[in-house]
């Protein structure tokens, strides 16, 4: 075996960033070995296929003899566990019932007798089963060892010490029976030893020795000592956790002890446990302290946040202060030995390879084990060792340097690996910082809690968060890749989270609350803004809502700004999950700096949106401020740098405006006041924003004209004029919008307006619904001018002119209808004829116009209206004329192929046709069983799915027809 000297070590500067390059090399080589098996497997099914193809071929074994397959189920292990738990499970339970139910007439004495000799036994029979690699069976016996030490701690009670109290004795019996069963731990590891192997103890230093199979060997170095399944017993050792878990909680039970008592008891035992699963190299024994420490961890800081968010005075906050200060070191003194993230630390003796690697080669160095594969590379996680150490595929283990220097035995010696996952996660130095951070900010909000006047705790606890990174920054704390600055960040992000969430009803409801007041338009508000922020409802929030705002949006601005300004690497870069991220680990080129600053600017908008409401301000000053909010919005809109702020200070300013002018209508004066400088700020801002901005030009012009819109109704309504008369002066809008918006057509603000331009011309209609039918129809026939006006531009000609034409048509019906007409074909033939005459010589000159236009509206004039007469009619002379000619309109349009009078002639004669068998139908539909409708709906249903086939390729062909008819 050839030893190579130990590398010179890196400088202490360098650490983390060898360990981060040692990482990323692990990770390649890993994903490299996971190809190569990828495509190992391939190329071997490959060759399979071929062998049994050839043999098939050739007549051979293979073709005739089938391979034995394997139907069992269970493998050998699986069934050996089973059987030996089961009948533990079955011993235990008879002793139990033995000891303490009744055997005879034997007393309690003489059982105690019994249990004893049985104990002696239990404890001195895995020794030899040890020595015969019957540790499955060994590990069985000893938990029935461990079952009969705490049965003959229950006989002596009841025999010699019946007056000692139970809770106490039994805390007691749980401490002494952990440091018996640590010392028979150790003691069974020494004997089943071979002779001249030195003892691994956990606090050893120097080098610590490797078993096989992933599993340690009890602390036997050089020699593994598997059982029928070839591994050493693991849980003996492991054991001794459990008892350990009791004496403090017992005790502060035994004297009655309140929270702090027993949150301090159970905080104690996990800082106990982690002690046991830093100090221990066995994974079972670091596995079993890790879980019950976390039980007992979380156990113990449900008193003590409970103490903390309801104490009454500073002397009760302050105890369950010192209750969560004290977890969080103990947990802060976990993280730097936790591995750090995206590496998992493999404890010493924990093997990386399934190859079994035992004893020990001539030459090699203490505590180290020979290669038992030398063709093979050197395993992962070699980086560093001392001389001796091995190469090969089994797990090499050596005194560590560089990064992982002065850690905990346990962590000595690091096989760093590439992991991912939940378990990583779990496992990253963050989650305990994490979780340290919520603690010191629940203290230390507890005891701001009791000072701070009623209703502030929120603000306590976050100004406490707000804080905590940069006190563990100055502390100077320093995880592996500053996982301590991450973990607080995290903590700091929750809280900042949940005050957030505290606030956001009371937020919304200012916000949102007077869009209430659209329906009760100028029916007059109180005087105080907390009184008229909706009708009837009075806002509940307390100062603290706009306090708690304000010191988010600073928050988060101070840790963008202290983020993107101070040199850091690229792996912090997104380390920061908080607002309140801890300065000195960012980049200079932080990419989330433009979406903080974004997010700080919304939430100090709602703090001064809120902020009139809180006060309480008068009325007409509270909307007055709002006013201006969105013309201080408007302004930063325009001056902002960073793109994403800028379109986030529009969006808040359109926000804070609408709720402006909802909040205005509550009164009069206050409406017009408020619009009118609405109108003024938006204007403003789209007259100074550039031409090709395609985002605050036309979302300003489009609000200035919603604005004025709303300014001209609300002084119509003031001056007494109706709905229906207002309806000409929004139409004059519309129009002078439409010429403004074909002025800037080239421009990106052209279509929005014109778009804004449209909707309020159906306002304009919409007011004049509720007036005579003459304003109505006059109303349409000016908004059919507008429309044709449109028309005149080259990229509107076809929208424009329907709209147009339907809008003509509209008002043409309208109005006949106003005058009481009962005979619309007086009027609407002279208006078809022509028109179908207009439409044949277009035809003739542009054989590729459609049918819809050159011969749709003179049609529609005729057929439509006279439609409606006949239903309104109970006459049969009109429906037969017009039958008549819809029938003959859908065979002329049936021989020339076209669609306008084939549709519009076939709809109208079904519709006579329908209107004619009314009548009848309904008295067929009385006269029926009620059973005929479901039976022939059934039988249709049953004839559409017969023939669904012929009639798809039906409605095909049909569909092919009328598309080529023009």
């Amino acid at each position: 075996m050839k030893n190579e000297p130990p590398p010179a070590p890196a400088p202490e500067g360098d650490a983390e960033a060898e360990l981060r390059e040692i990482d990323r090399a692990l990770a390649r080589i890993d994903a490299e070995r996971a190809r190569l098996l990828a495509r190992r497997s391939e190329l071997v099914a490959q060759l399979w296929g071929r062998r049994s193809r050839a043999s098939a071929a050739s007549g051979g074994p293979g073709s005739t003899l089938p391979r034995p397959v394997d139907r069992r189920e269970a493998g050998a292990p699986t069934v050996r566990n089973v059987l030996l738990t089961l009948g533990g499970i079955l011993l235990a339970v008879a002793v139990i019932a033995f000891t303490v139910l009744s055997w005879g007439r034997m007393g309690i004495g003489g059982r105690a007798a019994v249990l004893g000799v049985l104990t002696v036994c239990a404890l001195a029979v895995p020794v030899p089963l040890l020595r015969r690699r019957l540790g499955a069976t060994a590990e069985v016996i000893a938990c029935l060892g461990l079952l009969l030490l705490v049965l003959d701690a229950y006989a002596l009670h009841r025999v010699a010490l019946p007056g000692v109290d139970g809770t106490a004795y039994a805390a007691i019996v749980s401490a002494v029976l952990a440091v018996v069963w640590a010392g028979y731990s150790r003691l069974l590891s020494q004997l089943v030893s071979p002779p001249g192997a030195g003892n691994s103890s956990p606090a050893s230093s120097g080098a610590v020795s490797v078993s096989t199979g992933g599993a340690p060997g009890g602390g036997v170095p050089g020699r593994a000592l598997p059982d029928g399944g070839g591994r050493v017993p693991r849980l003996i050792p492991a054991l001794a956790v459990l008892p350990a878990q009791l004496p403090l909680l017992l005790w502060s039970i035994a004297v009655e002890a309140d929270a702090f008592g027993s949150g301090a008891a159970l905080l104690a035992t996990a800082a106990l446990d982690a002690v046991i699963a830093l100090r221990f190299a066995q994974p079972a024994i670091r596995r079993t302290a890790a879980v019950l420490g976390t039980l007992a961890g979380a156990a113990g800081l449900i008193p003590a946040v409970w103490m903390s968010v309801t104490a009454w005075d500073v002397a009760e906050a302050a105890r369950g202060a010192l209750l969560l200060c004290g977890a969080a070191v103990v947990l802060w003194s976990v993280a730097p030995r936790l591995p750090a993230s995206g590496a998992t630390a493999t404890p010493p003796g924990t093997a990386t390879d399934a190859r079994p690697v035992t004893g020990t080669g001539p030459g090699a160095a203490p505590g180290t084990v020979p290669s038992s594969t030398p063709s093979r590379s050197p395993a992962p996680g070699t980086a560093n060792a001392t001389p001796g150490t091995a190469k090969g595929a089994g797990p090499v283990t050596g005194t560590a340097s560089g990064p992982v220097a002065g850690r905990s035995p346990a962590l000595v010696s690091l096989a760093l690996r590439s992991h991912r996952g939940p378990r990583a996660i779990l496992l990253s130095p963050a989650v305990p910082d994490a979780v340290a951070g919520l603690a010191v900010v629940t203290a230390a909000g507890g005891l701001l809690r009791v000072a701070l006047p009623a209703g502030f705790a929120v603000a306590g606890y976050l100004l406490c968060a707000v804080l905590l990174p940069y006190a563990v920054s100055a502390v100077g704390h320093r995880a592996p890749e500053r996982a301590v600055e991450r973990g607080t960040a995290v903590a700091a992000g929750v809280v900042h989270a949940l005050a957030l969430l505290w606030v956001l009803p009371d937020t919304a409801s200012a916000l949102l609350g007077p869009l209430g007041w659209v329906d009760a338009v100028w029916e007059g508000a109180p005087r105080g803004a907390r009184a008229a922020v909706a009708p009837g409802v009075l806002w509940s929030g307390g100062a603290v809502v706009p306090v708690v705002l304000a010191m988010l949006a600073v928050s988060v601005c101070a840790a963008s700004r202290l983020r993107a300004g101070r040199p850091g690497t690229a792996a912090d870069a997104g380390a920061a999950t908080a607002p309140a991220s801890v300065p000195g680990t960012a980049t200079a080129t932080w990419p989330g700096h433009g979406a903080a600053s974004a997010g700080a600017l919304v939430l100090a908008a709602a703090a001064a949106a809120v902020l009139p409401v809180t006060l309480d301000l008068l009325y007409p000053v509270a909307v007055l401020l709002l006013t201006a909010q969105a013309a201080v919005l408007l302004v930063a809109a325009g001056t902002s740098g960073p793109v994403v702020v800028s379109r986030t200070a529009l969006a808040c300013a359109v926000a804070v405006a609408g709720t402006a002018a909802a909040w205005s209508l509550a009164e009069r004066p206050v409406t017009q006041g408020a619009l009118a400088a609405l109108v003024v700020a938006f204007t403003v801002a789209a007259v100074t924003s550039p031409a090709d901005d395609r985002v605050r030009q036309p979302v300003t012009a489009c609000a200035a004209v919603a604005s004025a819109v709303g300014l001209v109704v609300a002084l119509c309504a003031g001056a007494g004029f109706p709905a229906h008369h207002t309806a000409f002066a929004v139409l004059a809008a519309a129009a002078a919008v439409e010429l403004l918006a074909a002025r800037l057509r080239k421009r990106p603000v052209g279509l929005p307006l014109e778009v804004t331009g449209a909707v309020t011309g159906l306002l304009a209609v919409g007011l004049a619904i509720a007036g005579p039918a003459a304003v109505l129809a006059a109303v349409l026939a000016l908004a059919g001018v507008v429309a044709a006006g449109c028309a005149l531009r080259a990229d509107r000609h076809r929208t424009a002119g329907y709209a147009a034409t339907a809008l003509f048509v509209l008002a043409t019906w309208v109005r006949l209808g106003s005058a009481g007409v009962e005979a619309p074909e007086a009027y609407t033939l002279p208006v078809t004829v022509p028109a179908l005459v207009v439409g044949l010589l277009r035809r003739r000159a542009d054989a590729t116009a459609l049918s819809w236009v050159a011969y749709g509206p003179g049609l529609s004039v005729t057929l439509l209206p006279s439609l409606a007469a006949v239903w309104a009619d109970s006459g049969w002379t009109r429906p037969l004329l017009l039958g008549l000619a819809a029938l003959g309109l859908t065979l002329l349009g049936a021989r020339a192929r076209l669609q306008a009078p084939l549709l519009l002639g076939g709809g109208v004669l079904a519709l006579v046709a329908l209107h004619e068998l009314a009548p009848y139908l309904v008295q067929m539909a009385d006269a029926l069983p009620r059973w005929v409708p479901p039976a022939l709906a059934g039988l249709l249903l049953l004839g559409a799915g017969a023939t669904y086939e012929q009639r798809l390729r039906d409605a095909r062909r049909l569909r092919e027809l009328l598309g080529r008819m023009r």
